[in-house]
């Protein structure tokens, strides 16, 4: 299943594109990284931080 991460340390997940909305986080208002893990550990999201999705 596709979802979206922050890779910026927050944790924020999301099932569809968005963008960083925690204020605290080093990437507010970066898009979320792609990710199709099924566990939740979200490895291929933090391998890859720069494939995200076009705004």
């Amino acid at each position: 299943m596709v979802h979206y991460i922050c890779t910026g340390g927050c944790g924020q997940v999301s099932d569809l594109p968005a963008t960083c909305n925690d204020k605290g986080c080093m990437k507010y208002h970066q898009p979320m990284t792609v990710c199709h893990c099924e566990d939740e550990k979200h490895v291929e999201a933090y391998e890859n931080p720069n494939v995200t999705f076009e705004q």
